[in-house]
C-alpha cells in the first residue's frame, strides 16, 4: 500500500530499489539507490542434463521448445503464454510450450493453475502445453528451451531474464516494468508492447527459424551478464551505499 511504503521511505536513510522501475515508484525518491541484482555467471548445464530434462517430459530431442520460466501468478502472465502457444501452433506442428514454475503462495480460494489447464483446452493447446510444476533445476530447464518468453506485467526486476541470458538462450519479452533494463531490445532479445501477443508470437516464430540469429542473441545475453550484472558488482555497488552512509 502506498501509504506503508511512505512510512517505510520516510523513516529510513536510504533504500536500494533492482530497477529504476522500482525506484520511480517509491516516495523520496532522492534517498533511493538502484543496484540491479547481480548473479554468478554459471557453467552452461550440458547437452546430456538437457536432453534429460526434455526426456522427462517426452519431448522429442529435435523439437523447437518455446518456454517461460516463474511462479504460477497471474501476474507473470502464463494467460499470454497458452495465448502465444494458441497463435504458433498451427504455424509449428511439433512446437512443445512449456511452462516452469509452481503455485508458491497461491491465492486463497483460487486455482489458477487448474484456470490456466482449462484455458488452455479452450484454446485447442492442451496437447501442446507443459506444465511441469515447481523446477530446482531452472537453469537445466531453461537450457532445454529454444526460445524463452517473458509476459510479465510491471516486472519489478526478472532474475530469469538474466539467467535465460547466461544460458545463451534468446529472449522475447513484453516491454513491462524493469524488462527493457535489463533486456537489450535487438541484441539480446526482442521486445513488444505488453499483451501484443501476435507481436510476441512473430518475434518467437523468427527466432526458431533463423537459428543462426538466435545463437548471435544468445551469445549477447551471455556477455551482458557477465560485464553488467555480474554479482561482484552488485556487492561493489552495496558496498559503496554503506560508504555513503557511514
Amino acid at each position: 500500500p502506498r501509504w506503508a511504503r511512505f512510512g517505510l521511505m520516510k523513516r529510513c536513510d536510504l533504500a536500494v530499489a533492482p530497477s529504476r522501475f522500482v525506484a520511480d515508484s517509491l516516495p523520496f525518491r532522492a534517498k533511493v539507490r538502484v543496484v540491479p541484482n547481480g548473479i554468478d555467471l554459471p557453467e552452461l548445464p550440458s547437452e546430456e542434463a538437457r536432453q534429460g530434462f526434455r526426456a522427462e517430459f517426452a519431448i522429442p530431442p529435435q523439437a523447437p521448445v518455446v518456454g517461460c520460466l516463474g511462479r504460477i501468478r497471474p501476474w507473470k502472465g502464463q494467460r499470454y503464454f497458452i495465448e502465444l502457444a494458441a497463435a504458433l501452433a498451427p504455424r509449428l506442428s511439433e512446437c512443445v510450450f512449456l511452462a516452469v514454475g509452481g503455485t508458491l503462495f497461491p491465492d486463497p480460494g483460487r486455482d489458477y493453475l487448474a484456470e490456466l489447464k482449462d484455458y488452455a483446452s479452450e484454446l485447442g493447446v492442451a496437447d501442446r502445453v507443459v506444465f511441469t510444476g515447481h523446477r530446482d533445476d531452472a537453469l537445466v530447464a531453461l537450457a532445454a528451451m529454444d526460445v524463452v518468453v517473458n509476459c510479465s506485467r510491471d516486472e519489478p526486476f526478472g532474475r530469469v531474464l538474466l539467467e535465460a541470458m547466461a544460458c545463451r538462450r534468446p529472449l522475447v519479452a513484453f516491454r513491462s516494468g524493469a524488462v527493457g533494463e535489463i533486456v537489450e531490445d535487438g541484441s539480446t532479445g526482442l521486445l513488444v508492447p505488453f499483451g501484443d501477443v501476435a507481436g510476441m508470437a512473430e518475434a518467437v516464430f523468427d527466432r526458431l527459424r533463423n537459428r543462426e540469429r538466435a545463437e548471435a542473441y544468445g551469445e549477447a545475453g551471455r556477455q551482458r551478464v557477465a560485464t553488467e550484472f555480474n554479482l561482484d558488482a552488485s556487492v561493489r555497488a552495496i558496498e559503496d551505499i554503506y560508504r555513503e552512509l557511514a
